[in-house]
């Protein structure tokens, strides 16, 4: 089966410790990790039943290193979460 185009939306990102600047950064790297896991381990069960982050998610942004990273970080937790 081929699936579709996935549109998702986050409503809310609550971000501290980030500088205002790097809010884009995360955002770029929370969209480019989502993308790869997408498209090379398909969409979770979880996202297809409504997608609704399973908690919330805690992350330390110190040991992330970037806010790119950090942006990954956050989408692997995501994925796993729905898994």
């Amino acid at each position: 089966m081929t699936a579709g185009p996935v549109t998702l939306t986050i409503d809310a990102l609550e971000l501290s410790g980030i500088a205002p600047a790097g809010r884009f950064e995360v955002a770029r790297g929370i969209e480019s990790e989502l993308a790869r896991l997408l498209g090379s381990e398909g969409v979770p069960p979880g996202l297809l039943a409504g997608g609704a982050a399973p908690a919330p998610l805690i992350l330390d942004a110190a040991t992330a290193g970037s806010p790119v990273e950090l942006g990954r970080a956050v989408a692997r937790a995501l994925y796993e979460g729905w898994r």
